[in-house]
């Protein structure tokens, strides 16, 4: 994950490559509106446009045409839905299930 400064403040650039946590990504926002006190969605909204890079960007251009009054919880639905993992390819296989013949028993049984 590249980063810009922002004054004081390092912003993510967010690019939807499939190695990109969008959830880190969308914390990190969060923490830096919260620390400068941004409650109006408006800013947040030029904020996030400012990290948006690539297809992201192109999809953010094209959503927000289609919503321009969007939230930005809105917004964090829909990115959420065009650019997260799947969780099942994030999860680790927890057990294997073993497969036992009984004596006697044919492989085709």
């Amino acid at each position: 994950m590249t980063v810009v400064m922002a004054s004081t403040i390092q912003l993510p650039i967010f690019k939807g490559a499939g190695s990109e946590d969008l959830e880190m990504f969308w914390f990190v926002l969060n923490s830096v509106w919260n620390t400068q006190q941004i409650m109006d969605d408006n800013i947040k909204k030029a904020v996030l446009v400012s990290t948006l890079q690539d297809r992201v960007l192109t999809w953010y251009m094209k959503y927000s045409g289609i919503n321009p009054m969007a939230w930005i919880m809105d917004i964090y639905i829909e990115l959420k839905k065009d650019f997260s993992w799947p969780k099942l390819e994030l999860q680790p296989v927890v057990g294997l299930k073993e497969i036992t013949m009984i004596p006697g028993e044919t492989l085709w049984d």
